[in-house]
């Protein structure tokens, strides 16, 4: 689950088309570069019906969006570097921050929940992988079911502020995994589990639409959102691995105060950034010198739209039909614009990769022969298969990197339909080695896979979306990711505990289900135009 950006977070991570490659015009069948333009002051609710369509070859490119003078050193330049957003770009540099300690103190937290289940049935004789798979499934399901509040919000109020009352409230709901553990209650961990995804799933459309608003330029974009990949990967390979040591030298309960004082932390780097993040702002109209119209998804890296004076009044609570209203127009929008099956980019991956961390239980509990070695050093193992999910999801996509292109959407798709190769041949090692470093290797090279695809193809929506519409589609792009995993991991369980499959047999299953994706979207993409 946690292969996924906010692989949690690509956390990341997290970590968002106009089609401009050579071997396509700007008027191909996708229709890319018909962007929405927001009516002035759009917060509670958009019409689609209504909807202004503005048709430019490349709505975001440097050359027709006006960027605003302002006093900011962003940076902004096409050739901006990973080190020259971070040193500049002081917003997008505390938000990253945020961003790595929250990951951070979630893998303690997931660590010792899987370890505390393994725990209470070992007392009792017992292994169960359904279990685990409810854990898995409990974690996904709140963000299919919330992620379209958490749209809404993002769509409505200042992004910044509601991402520091989550932090804050999810630094409260941390101390009842504590409760649950005192309590040698599985069913209490569920609820604890829940409460804390249920936070998690309204964060999620906050913390990636407000990344378009910490940068100027189409190029720090895509850099911004990579980077939130690789941090989200860092703090798998980091805080994964301290959190299985962590279990096993400073205890389950010591894990559960980390991820507490984690989240508190993240709220206050976020009350750090400068700037009013409401959406309204980055979508007001402007006009170009040549007298056309635009709507750009970008601020001004300063967190303002460029009209924005930063003294909005405050806007009232929305009632639950404005809710619904709001939620029903962005499904409505996403079906009105050629690139919208995209949002299916996720939910394919989800379905090969949701399985992962039911399986990487199943090969934690393997010495380095294969053999089942019970339960000791089983957390620490599942820590180390957790990190190297973390390297294979930060090599993944600085290698394709440099082969994609924010001008050229052609090149994101490219990158996103060969990511399952890469899971392909990612889950065929799973199921044909027994050696646990081998497992590693495979684990990291699928995971690789389940990166290059989760963050070209939120690019590709980001690019896409015009922003007034931007929480409400990541919303759903999320939902539709999370429901396909959790999916996937209950099957994962089911099939190895009543079907009696091993996790060798679950992964070759996979890798049946990531060859069939591949011909899927080649099919998809070449009857599309590409």
């Amino acid at each position: 689950m946690l292969e996924s950006t906010s692989t949690s977070s690509m956390l990341s991570l997290a970590s968002k088309s106009a089609r401009s490659d050579p071997e396509h015009s700007s008027s191909t069948s996708l229709g890319y570069g018909a962007v929405d333009a927001a009516p002035a002051n759009t917060i509670t609710h958009h019409d689609v019906a209504n909807d202004v369509v503005v048709n430019h070859a490349h709505p975001f490119l440097e050359n027709n969006v006006p960027h605003e003078e302002t006093d900011s050193d962003t940076p902004s330049s096409s050739n901006i570097s990973y080190w020259t957003l971070v040193r500049d770009n002081r917003n997008f540099r505390v938000y990253l921050l945020s961003y790595l300690v929250t990951h951070a103190g979630e893998w303690f937290t997931y660590v010792a929940s899987i370890a505390t289940i393994e725990r209470i049935h070992q007392s009792h004789n017992t292994t169960s992988r359904t279990s685990i798979s409810i854990l898995v499934s409990l974690r996904l399901l709140p963000n299919a079911l919330l992620t379209s509040v958490g749209g809404v919000l993002a769509d409505s109020y200042d992004r910044r502020v509601i991402l520091m009352i989550l932090d804050c409230l999810g630094s409260l709901v941390a101390w009842l995994f504590l409760w649950a553990y005192q309590m040698k209650s599985i069913t209490a961990l569920y609820v604890a589990t829940v409460l804390q995804m249920a936070i998690a799933a309204i964060y999620e459309p906050n913390r990636s639409s407000i990344v378009t608003m910490l940068v100027s330029d189409e190029e720090g974009l895509k850099k911004a959102v990579t980077l939130s990949g690789l941090a989200w990967s860092c703090m798998t390979a980091f805080g994964s691995s301290m959190g299985g040591f962590g279990v096993e030298a400073l205890g389950i309960p010591m894990c559960f105060i980390i991820d507490s004082i984690s989240y508190f932390v993240s709220a206050l780097f976020i009350w750090k950034i400068h700037g009013s993040y409401k959406a309204s702002d980055s979508s007001v109209q402007k006009s170009t010198k040549s007298g056309e119209e635009s709507s750009p998804i970008l601020g001004n890296g300063e967190g303002k739209g460029a009209n924005s004076t930063g003294d909005e009044e405050n806007e009232p609570l929305l009632t639950p039909s404005q809710f619904f209203s709001m939620t029903m127009d962005g499904i409505k929008y996403l079906k009105s614009k050629p690139w919208g099956p995209f949002v299916l980019f996720k939910l394919c991956a989800a379905l090969i990769f949701g399985a992962a961390d039911v399986l990487n239980v199943s090969f934690s509990e393997r010495g380095d022969d294969g053999e089942m070695d019970a339960m000791e050093g089983s957390s620490q193992r599942l820590g180390l298969l957790f990190a190297f999910v973390g390297v294979g999801c930060f090599i993944g996509p600085i290698i394709v990197e440099k082969y994609t292109h924010m001008d050229q959407a052609g090149s994101l798709e490219r990158a996103c339909v060969g990511s399952f190769s890469l899971m392909a041949v990612g889950c065929w090692g799973l199921s044909q080695v027994k050696r646990f470093l081998w497992v590693c290797i495979f684990t990291s090279l699928r995971s690789a896979g389940s990166s290059i695809v989760w963050i070209n193809s939120s690019l590709l929506l980001q690019k896409s979306a015009a922003s007034h519409m931007l929480g409400r589609v990541m919303a759903v792009d999320y939902a539709l990711a999370t429901l396909s995993e959790a999916f996937s991991a209950i099957c994962a369980g089911v099939l190895q505990d009543n079907a009696g499959m091993s996790a060798e047999k679950v992964s070759f299953l996979e890798a049946l289900l990531a060859i069939g994706a591949i011909a899927v979207w080649t099919i998809y993409l070449k009857v599309a135009g590409v």
